[in-house]
This record gives structure tokens, C-alpha cells and sequence, in this order.
């Protein structure tokens, strides 16, 4: 449980420091640009809480002149919103601590 809230905590986090990603100047070598990616990405995270199943992921891709940021949240197989995630993710907290 402790990791799937440290990984949540981690995507929301890089959510909220990407939010305007677009207008971030991106590395100018490849390399660099699929170090930042890789960096930036977190993986899928699937839960269960309060009878509901979730899933986050967060992808971050660049061109050479831009940066994409992208979140993929999920409630019972449909989209949802970043809110309802961090939402989830403060009453995991408070029910673990």
C-alpha cells in the first residue's frame, strides 16, 4: 500500500510541475530528449479504494521544439479527472496514517 501511494504521490506531483509542459523549452539532443521522457514518465498504477478500481499514468513525450504532458486517469475502466485521483490518493493517505 505504502508504494502505490508514494507512486501516486509522485504522479501528482509531476502532474502539477508539468501543467503548462508545452511552452517548456526541450533538450536539444535526442538523447537528452529520451532522458527527459523517461525521467518525467511514471508507469501504470492500478488500486482499489472505496469499492471503486483506479488507474494513473503519466507520460511526458518531446519533439524538438516541443514537450507533451499527458495524464491517463481512470475509475472503473472510464476516464476521470487528476482531482478525482488526488482525491483517492489523500483518503488512502489519511486511512494509512
Amino acid at each position: 500500500m505504502d508504494n502505490i501511494i508514494s507512486a501516486l504521490g509522485a504522479i501528482i506531483d509531476e502532474a502539477e510541475a508539468m501543467q503548462k509542459a508545452y511552452f517548456f523549452t526541450p533538450p536539444t539532443h535526442a538523447g537528452e530528449r529520451r532522458s527527459y521522457e523517461k525521467k518525467h514518465s511514471h508507469e501504470l498504477v492500478e488500486w482499489e479504494e472505496g469499492g471503486h478500481t483506479y488507474t494513473a499514468r503519466y507520460t511526458v513525450e518531446c519533439s524538438c521544439k516541443n514537450v507533451y504532458a499527458h495524464g491517463e486517469y481512470t475509475k472503473d475502466g472510464k476516464k476521470t479527472t487528476l482531482t478525482a485521483i488526488r482525491n483517492s490518493y489523500n483518503r488512502m493517505k489519511e486511512a494509512n496514517a
